[in-house]
């Protein structure tokens, strides 16, 4: 009578184990942008990004959710909170509509070339250009 329940036990833990997976996560990998040594145009560049199409404006509009990414208002409402110079890739404006960022902005996000555009102008120091 005493071998079942050991015998169960020994069963419940070998599915136990045989249960556990472990899948590797590899880091993106970001896409580099050739600028042929010409620094990112804020207003060229990276504010087209933001009202091409029906992109972020669509609700990130004057009136509208926070931050006003519009042309006229999108550099002084991102710059401060939204952008972080000194760790480029934890800025908001890059996270939030990346492509790998699967809980936010689901509906709406960068392609990856718009990504690593504006990684790269937060990495030269997101000036107003």
């Amino acid at each position: 009578m005493k071998k079942n329940p050991i015998f169960l036990i020994l069963i419940l833990f070998a599915l136990f184990l045989n249960g556990c997976k472990y899948d590797f996560i590899l880091p993106e990998q970001v896409e580099t942008v050739n600028t042929g040594g010409q620094p990112i145009s804020f207003a060229t560049q990276v504010a087209p990004i933001f009202s091409t199409g029906d992109k972020c404006i669509a609700c990130h509009k004057t009136g509208g959710q926070a931050p006003d990414l519009t042309s006229a208002n999108a550099y002084s409402q991102i710059s401060s909170k939204y952008v972080n110079t000194s760790s480029p890739e934890t800025s908001l404006i890059y996270l939030e509509p990346s492509p790998a960022n699967a809980t936010v902005h689901t509906w709406k996000k960068y392609t990856s070339t718009e990504a690593a555009l504006v990684l790269t102008w937060i990495k030269e120091g997101a000036k107003n250009n």
